[in-house]
C-alpha cells in the first residue's frame, strides 16, 4: 500500500484517497465467447485508490475488493455488492502460481 498524491475518490466510498493498493490479481482473461479458448484477452487491472478507513480494512480482511467486468461498469467495488450496471463485484482471488 502506498501514499496517494492526488484527488482520486475512494473505490468504495467515494471520499478522497489516501493510499493506492495493489489489486489481488493484475490480470484478468476475457474473450469474446467464453466457451471459444481460441480467442482471449488479458485485462491489466489497475491500482486501487481508497481513503483511509477503507484502506484499514482492506488490509485487516474485513472488506474484500471485488471487479465488475460488465462492458458498461468494469470498476471496483465491495465484493458482493451491486455495481452501478446491476452486476455483483466479483472478488479479484490471487492467481495460483
Amino acid at each position: 500500500m502506498t501514499a496517494l498524491d492526488s484527488e482520486s475518490p475512494c473505490a468504495l466510498c467515494s471520499l478522497s484517497a489516501t493510499a493506492i493498493v495493489e489489486p489481488p490479481r493484475r490480470t484478468l482473461g476475457r474473450g469474446l465467447d467464453p466457451e471459444d479458448p481460441t480467442y482471449s484477452v488479458t485485462v491489466v487491472l489497475p491500482d486501487i485508490p481508497l481513503c483511509e478507513g477503507h484502506a484499514f480494512d482492506v488490509r485487516a480482511g474485513s472488506i474484500f475488493i471485488g471487479w465488475c467486468d460488465d462492458e458498461h461498469c468494469r470498476i471496483y467495488g465491495e465484493v458482493g455488492e451491486e455495481s452501478p450496471c446491476g452486476h455483483r463485484y466479483e472478488r479479484l482471488a490471487p492467481r495460483k502460481r
